[in-house]
Formats: structure tokens, sequence, C-alpha cells
């Protein structure tokens, strides 16, 4: 299974991309078009090992990643791996720099939520900080393994009234 593009350009403040994935690892060639960006993930990662979560936080975060939400299978496991990943990160390097203090790369998992409700939350709650608000206004949804995700995540982000 290949990888499969959606792309949605409705109006200024509705710039999204749906991807499908065969597996939950970072698309290399991905171009984000802005210098920060929301990101939805919709996997089972219930077989998928902590160090690959990780690594595939880590390259979201290098891309400029400022808001996490998962959705799927397992996808709380997902959700503290990623806190996992940002709290070293910010006891050591601190390579993904906040603009203050106050300012942090949120997370969240929707565990409870149908998809539909979790990317509705993608579109009208996942603000980020405001030191990471600027420039963050685009919304990548990668859903890996079931095209019907991203069928779906596809329609509801078009069809969406706004995005905060």
């Amino acid at each position: 299974m290949g990888t499969r593009w959606y792309a949605g350009l409705m109006k200024q403040e509705k710039r999204f991309a749906v991807i499908q994935v065969p597996n939950l690892n970072w698309p290399v060639l991905l171009q984000i078009p802005s210098r920060r960006f929301r990101l939805f993930v919709a996997a089972d990662v219930t077989g998928v090992s902590t160090q690959a979560i990780a690594d595939f936080a880590v390259a979201a975060l290098n891309m400029g990643m400022v808001y996490f939400c998962s959705w799927g299978q397992d996808c709380e496991r997902f959700h503290d791996i990623v806190d996992e990943v940002l709290i070293a990160d910010d006891l050591a390097e601190q390579k993904f720099s906040r603009p203050s203090n106050d300012d942090v790369v949120m997370t969240t998992w929707h565990a409870d939520d149908t998809l539909e409700e979790a990317l509705d939350f993608l579109a009208t709650s996942a603000a980020p900080t405001d030191g990471f608000a600027p420039d963050s206004d685009f919304r990548l949804v990668i859903c890996v393994g079931n095209s019907d995700w991203a069928a779906t995540a596809n329609m509801f982000l078009k069809s969406a009234d706004f995005f905060v």
C-alpha cells in the first residue's frame, strides 16, 4: 500500500492535508507549507514499539509540530510517548525550543471519541499556546493503514465550518 494524499486549500484559514501511509514512519518526502503545524494521527499502535513511536514523534517535532492529537487503538499510549519525548528533550538538549517558558507543545488523545468527533476537536479546539500560534494554521492528518479513515478525514475537514 502506498501513500495517498488528499489536500485541501479551501480558504486561508482552512489549510490541511490528509495523508494515508502504510505504517507509522514519518513520510520522508513530506513538505509542510508552514513553519509550524498541528498533527492528528489516526492509527492502531498496539503492536508498534515504543522506539518507533518516539522516532515518529521526533521527526514530527523536527518538522515543526506544535499540537498533537492521537486517535485509534492504543492512542493514549501514543500520546504518552510523545509527551515523554517532549519531557526528555526539555530536560536535555532542548532541540524543540519554545518561544517562551509559557509555551508548550500541546498533546491530546481521543480514545472515547469517534473519528469525526476527534477531527472536530482538531478543527475547532486544537489551538497552540500563544508563542507557537503564529504560522501554525496548517493541519496535517496522517492515517496509518486505513484508507477509509483518510477518506473520512478528508471529507470531514473539507466540510468543517471553520478552523481555530
